[in-house]
Order: structure tokens, then C-alpha cells, then sequence
């Protein structure tokens, strides 16, 4: 028995010594505001909590080490429904996004102030760096504290009201330990399954032998391929991945059987007791080797063998475009692989329901594709599949693909029983989807005054070993393949290539990064061999209204084009920036990219979501979406857009999103395209709520409408009189309901046509690829060491064409973090394969940025409302990443002359490259 004392209770635990404290913490207390992120290795920081006085890992701190000791939770925070004043202060400075790191990172906080009430700012850095945040770098988190200690010393007032925790009461949730991921949630007679991965990335399978494993204590099955009910496949686009292999392996992800089982620990023990004999095949390495005549053939699809997708775009006349050049250069460029790196691992739980049906719990970005998808594989129809959607910490993309939503589906279903599948750390690296890594040629042509006249893009990216979303990736890295620039002559290919790497798919950009580096460097070659400042020839070249994209679409004031607003506005930041003093061997550099992005779908694809909003029986407002929040955003987005049309406080409106049988469909989260399209839905559902009130209220009460309004979100008044009239809660118990829904389909697109004119003109109207895009620029001012290759970036400036911001805050957080996922695509962050077995296994391995390692990052919003978007709005999750790299890459040559052709520029390849030039 071990005694302790947890948030001021005594507790007598009898549990092995060999538990962590965080799993003792999770499942015997249920305290689950304790977060897992790295399975112990003690790298993200999520399980923070304070023992002794002390931020330690609960991860990595067994309970034979707890007996008298201390600890304190996230759950401790928050006193008689007040926040504590740290969790007030990181709200106000919008610190997170999905949350899941907060509780480990408020607690470090809370131990710091403890022992040092005026922290230094080296020390909160210090602190700080110990956690990982993919999702905002925890960029606002210095600040957040200082304002918390100055809070706490007595030297300011937050301010904070009742008012403010009904407004934030969704980050707050998250901040309290409140929150519900789907690990955090328990079923009665629950079990867990775990997968049996193939050892090889290429293999025939001659068995698998689940019998031992079977016969293994607290094993309730195992299942292989056989057991499939349905159909043994699966896919977002394309259905070509087996559930469970049985005849050929395509890379070390292929799962060969899923281990059913009482607890965790037997699950695994059993996976020990699994045979398979698999008879290796060539493994084809890169996209290259799948190319090569006589190369084993992985899929053969309609364009040839290994061939996913050719995407092709002809636009004018190539040959006479270069004719007409006074000045062209070639480049190749290289970008690899890079991981997600969401701090909450892919966790599905199927749950039977007593007439048949299905129910998953998973954190999902398109829960009606995960219901077609577990619904074919368990055949059911889809009626009886249902997936909601839970909290989810951080997806960037990489949660578009089912992971463990089927597997946990079929064992729910074939048991009858809660079956939990939870991927470890090191699972998830190993299975789900990457950045595609891409080579790119370049041959970019201009006349000398500095116009462009002619691009060649050649672009080849490894898909993997299946299809995911690679066409569609390779689809916009061709699309943006030479930025946001007039360019009247092009040829552009792109191939996606199929290989025995992890399979590739969407990830924050969706293969517009990786163009965007080419793209941009090569902007700035042709500067410098044209002589002309690489702002100015961007400027001189980029898109404006009444002017033709790559693909044909002539920006119209509908669609808008902001790019040059945004470069203006960065070189005047830059400009104003004063420049530090560097002493040898370093060099300062600065460096400018620029990039656009679509709004949505496009191409000719459906774009629709829709909203339903009700007025509760306490007057308050339950408004229900398909869009789903994985930290981005959207769940405050939809209610300020809702309270803003009702003339409430978005605190009264509780957000209910991704239920498949109670939410309306919302399509994916992709595309920056829910502010806008579900937006849109929500706008229309709550304008006709909003008459529906009105009409009532003006005929009960003999009152003009134009007269009514909403007084402090509770009681419906004459503005004309100051007389109130009746109370939201009031009007609710009335026998009518007041509810409204609303479906949003958005604007008409097209496809790309075989052959565009390098002049569209009115023609242009035929091809509108998109309904809306979001521009960006960027500018980066570095140090490079000469001697040593290392390279400290010092400041990012970076400015947005946002349309207009829903919430401004929310904002700069997205491109904040998404500058800080660019930088370390620019300079650190790598996932490494060799020959199809994964190097990069753990979460300390990918090179993902710490808080030590940011500059100062300045984000300015340009506001252009668009005419369709709510209130104006577009979207910005995605295009922030893009310009970051280029920029920096830039920079460095600005500093030392050298060009940076392959990412990330580490300070070997940086010192490579300066000893070349030397000579």
C-alpha cells in the first residue's frame, strides 16, 4: 500500500510499484487532465504535474517513489468554479489551441511562480522549453506569465468576470482538465486492442499464426483477415489498403492482426505470441527506383505501374515563353518526409449498441468519411455506424485518414463489447501518414526588366504505399507550383509516385510548402542574376485583379487578391526593424517569400456544409456543425459568428460539432475551408433563427421588429422604450420551438482545362479553380555562423490577407504556430527512412522546435473582406507555413551567399555549402 496526498486528499493506493504516476493518476483517480504524449519518454512535457513543490513528469516517476510524497493536478487549479489566475492569464493572451498540452505546461507554471514570483525571462524560457506545443510554439506563453506573476504579486487585475468564463468557457474546459479526449473516456467491461505490424516494407505473406496468442491470459480474440466482415479495404479516396494484410505487405505500417484483450499489458504480452512467416521482396526505396524499368510493381493503376497520379497543367506556349527571356535559371530542389507530430496520439474506441448498430469515439477531421469507411469494413449500413467526434489534440492534416477507428469498430463489433485502441507513441510515428518528400526542377524564365515570361516545374513526390490524399496533394503542388505571380507561359507535371515508404497524405499546407521553397528560392535567383531587389521583382510580378493565376483564373474583386498588400507590408516591418550588430563569424541576412493558398475544395468538387441551431429551455443557444475542432479554431469561430447575428454573447451558445448522427454534415476539415463554408452555414441557419425570434417576439408584444433587440444576452427589449419584453428562457418554455438549420453550398469552381491561354482574359471565368484564396508574405532576418554552419533566425515578419478576422486572436495564434511548424521544416525537423524502415522512432528524434528556439515573430493581418465569406471572413490555417522557409533560406544567402537547395538547411548542409563556394 502506498500512501500520498493528491490536490489535498490523502490516498492509499494498492497498485504495482512499477505503475508511473501518470497512469496511476489516469486510471485509478481519473484524473485525466494529466495528459500522455510521448509514452514515456519524457519528452513533450504533457504529463506534467507537481510533486513536492516540483514540476516533474508524472511519465517518468514510478509510485514506488511516491510514498509520502505530494502532488498537485491540473484539476487543483480552479477554485469554487473560479479560474486560477494563471489559467485566466494564458486565456487572455491565447496561449493554446487544442489544449492538450496546457495542463502540463500550467502546471510548470504554477511551480515556478511558486518558488519565484518575478521570474526573469530566461528562466520562463527555461522553464517553458521543456515542453513540446505543436500547435502555437507556445509563442504568447512568456508573456502569459509575466502577466500571471504580476497578477499574482498584486501589482495588476486581470479583470476577469463571470462574463469571461461563460466566453471562454471552451479554452477553459481545456485549461481545467475538464476536457474529454478520447483516451480520457471509459466504457464498462471495456477491453483494448493492440495491432501486430509487419516487421518488413515489402513482403509476401505465407501466414499468420494468431493460435498461441489466443490461448494467452485475458485474450478475448485476435483478429486477421479472415475475420473481416465486410470488405478487407479501406481508403479516403481510393479503397486500396487491407485492413489486415494477408497477401503482400507494402511498408512496416501493414497491420497483420489486432490483439483483443482484458488490459493493456495482456494485449501487448500477446503480440510476443503471434507467428508469420513473411518471404521479403525488393523494397523499392524511392520514386525513382519505382520508375525504373523492371521495378516491382506495387499497384498498377491506370496511369502505369507505381504511378498514383500525372497532374499536368499547359498553359500557352512554352518554347516561345523562353524565346522570349533575356535571363533563365534552372533549379533542382529537395524536400523529405516530416511527421505530424500531434501531442495526442491517434485513440479509436468502438462501442456496440444494443439494436445493432455502431459507435465510434475517435478524434477525427471528417467524421462522415470515417463512418463510410468503418461501415464497409464491418458491412453495416451507414445509418448504423456512427462516429462522434471527440476533443482532439492537434491533427495538422494528419488526421483525415482512418487510423484506429476501423480496428476498434470491427473488435466492438465481432466481441460485443467497449474495445479501446489507443496507438503508442512510436506507433504513430510508424503508421500514419506523412508530408510527401518531393523533388522539384525548376526552369524559370524573364525578360530584364524583370517580368516573367516562361516556368518548367517537373515535380515528383513519394506518395508511400498507398493512396491517401496523394493526388490530391500533388495536385496543389503542381496548382501553386510558381507562386503568386503573373506567369503567362507554363508546363508543369507532377507525379505521385508510389514506394515502400510510409504512405503520404495531407498535412498543414497540402503540398503547397514544399512548391513554395522552390518557388521562392528560385524567385530570388532570378533576382539576383537580373540584378533587380527580390522585393521589387515580386512586386513587379504578382497577381493582382484582373489578372491570370498558373491555372487561368483571373482574380476577380470577388475573389481578391492581396499579395501585394502583404509584401508592401512586410518590407515597411523589415525596414523599421533595426539591424543588431554581429560580430565574426557571424552574418545577418534577410530574406522575403510569398505564397497564396486556396479557400476550399475548388476544382469542380461540391463544397457544402450545414448548421442547426436551437434555443434551449435555460436561453441559451445549442448550435450543432459538422466541422470539427482539432485546436484550429473553429468551435469559437462558429459561435461568434452565430452570436454576432443574434446580438448575444457567443458565452450563451454551446458548440456541439462532428456527431454523425446528430451533427449536420460539414465535410472534411481541409482546405482552410470550415470558417468560410461552415461559416456560411451557420450565418444562414442563425439569420433565420433570428427572424423566426423576431417575427414572434414583434407579434406577441405589438413591437416593430426593427425595434427589438437582445439586452445582455438574456431578455428581448423595445430599443425604442427600454421596456423589456420577455426573457430567452421565457420565450423558450413557450410551445413553439425556435430552431432553424441551414445548408451552404459555396460558390460554383472548375476544374483546370487541358490547355489554358497565357492571356485568359473574359475567358478567365471559366476557370475559377477556387471561390477564394488567402495570400501571405513573409520576411526573415537571420544570423549565420561562417565557421560552423549554424543559423539563428532573429525575426519573422509575417503578413496575411485574411479577409476579415472572426476572431483576431485566433488568428495571429494560427499563423504564429504555423511559422513555427515552417521554421523547423526550414532548419531542424527531419523523419528518416532507409530502405523502408523507419529511423526516426521517437518523439525527441524529429527535430520539433522548443520554445528556446524562436525568434520574435511579428504577424500583421491584412483585412480585405471578402463579399461571400461570413462577416467577410476567409481562412488561414494552412497558407502560414508556406512562405516561412523560403524566406529563411533566402536570408541565408542574403548573409553568406550561399543557395540552400534541400530542407531542412542544418548546419552541416549550410557549412557544406559555404566550403563549396570558398572552393
Amino acid at each position: 500500500m502506498i500512501n500520498l496526498t493528491v490536490n489535498g486528499q490523502h490516498v492509499s493506493a494498492d497498485v504495482p510499484g512499477d505503475w508511473t504516476l501518470l497512469r496511476f493518476l489516469r486510471e485509478r483517480l481519473r484524473l485525466t487532465g494529466t495528459k500522455q504524449g510521448c509514452d514515456g519518454e519524457g519528452t513533450c512535457g504533457a504529463c506534467t504535474v507537481i510533486v513536492d513543490g516540483v514540476a516533474t513528469r508524472s511519465c517518468s516517476i514510478r509510485m514506488a517513489e511516491m510514498e509520502g510524497r505530494t502532488v498537485e493536478t491540473i484539476e487543483s487549479l480552479m477554485q469554487d468554479g473560479r479560474p486560477h489566475v494563471i489559467q485566466q492569464a494564458f486565456i487572455q493572451e491565447h496561449v493554446f489551441q487544442c489544449g492538450y498540452c496546457a495542463p502540463g505546461v500550467l502546471m510548470r507554471v504554477k511551480a515556478l511562480l511558486d518558488h519565484s514570483p518575478n521570474p526573469t525571462e530566461e528562466e520562463i524560457v527555461r522553464e517553458l522549453s521543456q515542453h513540446l506545443c505543436r500547435c502555437s510554439g507556445l509563442v504568447r506563453a512568456v508573456t502569459a506569465t509575466k502577466k500571471a506573476a504580476a497578477a499574482l504579486r498584486r501589482e495588476c487585475d486581470l479583470g476577469w468576470t463571470d462574463r469571461d468564463t461563460a466566453n471562454h468557457h471552451i479554452m477553459l474546459e481545456r485549461l481545467t482538465g475538464a476536457a474529454r479526449y478520447t483516451d480520457d473516456i471509459q466504457f464498462e467491461g471495456m477491453l483494448y486492442g493492440r495491432a501486430f505490424r509487419s516487421p518488413l516494407p515489402h513482403a509476401k505473406v505465407i501466414y499468420v499464426d494468431v493460435s498461441e496468442a489466443e490461448q494467452m491470459p485475458g485474450v478475448v480474440r485476435v483478429l486477421t483477415a479472415k475475420d473481416v466482415p465486410g470488405v478487407n479495404r479501406y481508403g479516403l479516396l481510393i479503397s486500396d489498403q487491407p485492413i489486415f494484410c494477408d497477401q503482400i505487405v507494402r511498408y512496416v505500417g501493414d497491420c497483420l492482426a489486432l490483439v483483443i484483450a482484458e488490459t493493456p499489458e495482456a494485449a501487448e504480452e500477446a503480440l510476443g505470441k503471434i507467428k508469420v512467416e513473411l518471404e521479403p521482396l525488393p523494397v523499392i526505396a524511392s520514386p525513382h527506383e519505382a520508375m525504373a524499368d523492371g521495378a516491382p510493381v506495387l499497384h498498377d493503376r491506370e496511369v502505369g505501374p507505381n504511378i498514383l497520379k500525372h497532374i499536368t497543367i499547359r498553359k500557352g506556349d512554352i518554347e516561345a515563353g523562353f524565346s522570349q527571356a533575356d535571363v533563365v535559371v534552372e533549379g533542382n530542389y529537395h524536400v523529405g518526409f516530416i511527421d505530424h507530430a500531434f501531442l495526442e496520439t491517434e485513440c479509436s474506441i468502438g462501442v456496440p449498441e444494443p439494436d445493432g448498430s455502431l459507435t465510434i469515439y475517435c478524434g477525427s477531421q471528417g467524421p462522415v468519411f470515417d463512418r463510410r469507411q468503418v461501415a464497409t469494413a464491418v458491412g453495416l449500413p451507414e445509418n448504423k455506424v456512427r462516429i462522434v467526434h471527440m476533443l482532439t489534440g492537434g491533427g495538422f492534416g494528419g488526421k483525415e485518414d482512418v487510423a484506429g477507428q476501423i480496428l476498434a469498430g470491427l473488435a466492438a463489433f465481432i466481441v460485443g463489447r467497449p474495445v479501446k485502441v489507443r496507438f503508442s507513441r512510436r506507433e504513430s510515428i510508424r503508421v500514419h501518414h506523412k508530408r510527401h518528400a518531393e523533388w522539384i526542377q525548376m526552369k524559370t524564365g524573364a525578360t530584364k526588366d524583370g517580368r516573367l515570361v516562361a516556368a518548367e516545374v517537373n515535380i515528383i513526390g513519394d506518395t508511400g504505399a498507398y493512396a491517401s490524399t496523394g493526388e490530391a496533394v500533388l495536385f496543389r503542388s503542381a496548382t501553386f507550383a510558381v507562386g503568386p505571380y503573373v506567369v503567362p507561359h507554363a508546363r508543369v507535371d507532377a507525379l505521385a509516385v508510389h514506394t515502400n515508404n510510409p504512405t503520404c497524405g495531407a498535412f498543414r499546407g497540402f503540398g503547397s510548402p514544399q512548391v513554395c521553397f522552390a518557388a521562392e528560392v528560385q524567385m530570388n535567383k532570378l533576382a539576383v542574376a537580373l540584378g533587380i531587389d527580390p522585393f521589387e521583382f515580386r512586386m513587379r510580378n504578382a497577381l493582382d485583379i484582373g489578372y491570370a493565376t498558373l491555372t487561368g483564373h483571373v482574380l476577380t474583386e470577388d475573389v481578391g487578391a492581396g499579395i501585394k498588400e502583404c509584401l508592401q507590408a512586410v518590407k515597411t516591418a523589415l525596414d523599421a526593424t533595426p539591424r543588431p550588430s554581429l560580430e565574426p563569424p557571424w552574418k545577418l541576412g534577410i530574406g522575403i517569400a510569398a505564397a497564396y493558398k486556396n479557400v476550399g475544395l475548388g476544382s469542380g468538387i461540391p463544397d457544402e456544409a450545414g448548421a442547426q441551431i436551437l434555443l434551449q429551455p435555460d436561453g441559451s443557444f445549442l448550435l450543432r456543425v459538422g466541422c470539427t475542432d482539432l485546436g484550429q479554431g473553429s468551435s469559437e469561430a462558429m459561435a461568434i459568428i452565430a452570436g454576432r447575428t443574434l446580438g448575444i454573447e457567443p458565452g450563451i451558445i454551446k458548440v456541439h460539432e462532428g456527431d454523425t448522427r446528430d451533427d449536420p454534415d460539414g465535410g472534411m476539415t481541409t482546405a482552410s475551408r470550415q470558417t468560410f463554408v461552415s461559416g456560411n452555414a451557420v450565418l444562414g441557419a442563425a439569420q433565420k433563427l433570428r427572424r423566426l425570434l423576431w417575427s414572434y417576439v414583434s407579434e406577441e408584444f405589438e413591437v416593430p421588429e426593427e425595434h427589438i433587440e437582445i439586452q445582455d444576452s438574456k431578455v428581448f427589449v423595445d430599443s425604442q422604450t427600454g421596456r423589456a419584453l420577455i426573457t430567452l428562457a421565457e420565450l423558450a418554455s413557450r410551445s413553439q420551438t425556435f430552431a432553424a438549420e441551414y445548408r451552404y453550398s459555396a460558390p460554383e469552381t472548375n476544374p483546370v482545362p487541358a490547355w489554358i491561354p497565357p492571356d485568359p482574359g473574359k475567358e478567365g471565368s471559366k476557370h475559377r479553380l477556387h471561390f477564394a484564396y488567402s495570400f501571405g508574405a513573409q520576411g526573415a532576418i537571420v544570423a549565420v555562423n561562417e565557421e560552423t554552419g549554424k543559423v539563428r533566425v532573429l525575426k519573422v515578419v509575417a503578413a496575411h490577407d485574411v479577409g476579415k478576422a472572426i476572431s483576431v486572436a485566433n488568428c495571429v495564434n494560427q499563423i504564429q504556430g504555423a511559422v513555427v511548424m515552417g521554421l523547423g521544416y526550414a532548419l531542424q525537423e527531419t523523419f528518416r527512412v532507409n530502405k523502408g524502415q523507419i529511423e526516426t522512432e521517437h518523439l525527441r528524434d524529429l527535430g520539433l522546435l522548443r520554445l528556446r528556439d524562436l525568434p520574435e515573430i511579428e504577424v500583421i493581418l491584412i483585412e480585405n473582406p471578402h463579399p461571400l465569406g461570413p462577416y467577410g471572413a476567409k481562412g488561414i490555417g494552412e497558407l502560414a507555413i508556406s512562405p516561412t522557409a523560403p524566406a529563411v533560406i533566402n536570408a541565408i544567402h542574403d548573409a553568406v551567399g550561399v543557395w540552400i537547395d534541400e530542407l531542412p538547411a542544418t548546419p552541416e548542409r549550410v557549412l557544406a555549402a559555404i566550403k563549396s563556394k570558398r572552393g
